[in-house]
């Protein structure tokens, strides 16, 4: 992967035609997030900006915010629908409530192992899942970003099982489907945004709530939440949306550029994150984290219960959809 990351930008520019002459003016593309820089997030936005730039021979500036200085993950989204932001990554459950489609990516072990989630958001799925955002929100996918799971963390003691897990108070993205896993696992969620989140953890508000392993590290959630529980019970796919209004200020060369420059940074945060895996899990135990392994079993059955009723509730669109990303698991592992 490093080499392949490593040819550069020259030869992805001369095969793709893309090379063109700095612009006396330049387009401004702004573009958010808001986790640090360190996270893969940072990797991503940071890489593409970089490369998108000199794709484009300088005619784009990309200027990057961190760290929630354009708002919530879900203020962002709105921001891209008013053409006030032209680009953003966030989590995909934070874009659900405009676009309900993409709650397809949030069910509870929907994406069954990374092989299966970039079958799924590099193919034909992923198209039939977002290719009509444009129309209906006013936002593009470009890429989906990276994969990762998210796992229980919590202030209070260890989770073995169910059991252990039910009695406490947990944080919930302001998304459906995640609300209503939670209460199918046995619990009372507190819907909440991921900017408040981590005060809320350390104040006792809530006993804790779901994370993949690094942003637990990154973002120092396990200075306060000892307790880590390997559950992966939800994929977190990050999408890099562009909105609307951006996109129909370029021609057809920039937009091929953008779409090369995601390429490049999805890689590039794809093996951040893959490559650190298991250097975070390290980090987390000599913190002092108290990570377990329940038994998944009884949470898949649980899950079960949440994907038929939110098949049953959305209709035969979603079912098919659902029988798409099924489909896509074969033969992966």
């Amino acid at each position: 992967m490093l080499k392949t990351l490593g040819i550069g930008v020259a030869a992805v520019v001369m095969s793709a035609g893309l090379a063109v002459t700095p612009a006396l003016s330049k387009t401004i593309m702004n573009i958010g997030y808001s986790v640090n820089e360190s996270h893969p997030y940072g990797t991503f936005m940071n890489t593409f900006a970089d490369r998108f730039e000199k794709l484009t021979g300088g005619k784009v500036k990309v200027k990057v915010h961190c760290c929630h200085k354009m708002g919530s993950e879900q203020e962002q989204f709105k921001k891209l629908q008013l053409g006030t932001l032209d680009g953003t990554l966030i989590a995909q459950n934070n874009s659900g409530p405009f676009f309900p489609k993409i709650d397809l990516l949030v069910l509870p072990y929907m994406i069954q192992n990374l092989q299966h989630g970039y079958k799924v958001v590099d193919g034909p799925v992923g198209q039939m899942i977002w290719g009509d955002m444009p129309e209906k929100a006013k936002v593009h996918l470009v890429k989906i970003s990276l994969i990762s799971f998210r796992h229980v963390y919590n202030t209070k003691k260890p989770i073995n099982n169910m059991a252990d897990f039910a009695p406490l108070k947990y944080r919930v993205p302001k998304n459906v489907v995640m609300v209503d896993t939670y209460k199918a696992f046995g619990s009372d969620p507190v819907p909440m945004a991921w900017s408040e989140t981590l005060t809320a953890v350390q104040t006792g508000t809530v006993d804790g709530g779901d994370l993949p392993a690094d942003v637990i590290y990154a973002q120092k959630f396990h200075d306060v939440a000892k307790n880590l529980a390997v559950t992966g019970h939800f994929a977190l796919t990050p999408p890099f949306f562009v909105s609307d209004k951006f996109m129909k200020k370029l021609s057809p060369e920039l937009k091929e550029a953008l779409y090369t420059a995601a390429d490049i940074a999805a890689a590039a945060s794809r093996y951040h994150t893959e490559s650190g895996e298991v250097a975070v899990f390290d980090k987390l135990k000599k913190s002092g984290v108290k990570i377990t392994y329940p038994d998944k079993a009884e949470w898949i059955a649980a899950a079960a219960k949440v994907h038929k009723a939110f098949a049953d509730k959305r209709g035969a669109e979603y079912v098919k959809l659902i029988d798409a990303i099924n489909g896509a698991a074969k033969g992966t592992k």
